[in-house]
């Protein structure tokens, strides 16, 4: 089994074709994120909704999000999980910056 998700889900804001949903400065942060090939970024859906600590909500269920993952292959040519069969998605953005500049013009 995998430590990371296969495809972008629905909701995921590394995809460049949805509507950008979080704060600009959130968006920014999570896009510069995956600049760095050392960081990590847990899919939304596979974290502890019980946890109410946000800085523990990963646990043994929790898997890499593939948007983060991907954008994290475009802006460095590769990650970790390439080796593993990791299959970055045409449906997130290109570069940090795209994603940084479509949630500044339309964050909440």
């Amino acid at each position: 089994m995998s430590d990371f998700i296969k495809k972008p889900c629905a909701q995921c804001p590394y995809r460049s074709d949805v509507k950008p949903f979080l704060r600009p400065e959130r968006g920014e942060e999570l896009a510069y994120a995956a600049q760095n090939p050392y960081n990590t970024f847990y899919c939304h859906k596979t974290l502890d909704s019980e946890t109410e600590d946000e800085d523990n909500r990963v646990d043994e269920g929790s898997k890499i999000c593939a948007g983060f993952l991907s954008l994290q292959h475009n802006e460095n040519g590769e990650t970790f999980y390439d080796d593993e069969g990791f299959e970055p998605s045409d449906k997130v953005y290109g570069e940090s910056y795209e994603m940084e500049q479509a949630y500044a013009e339309g964050g909440i």
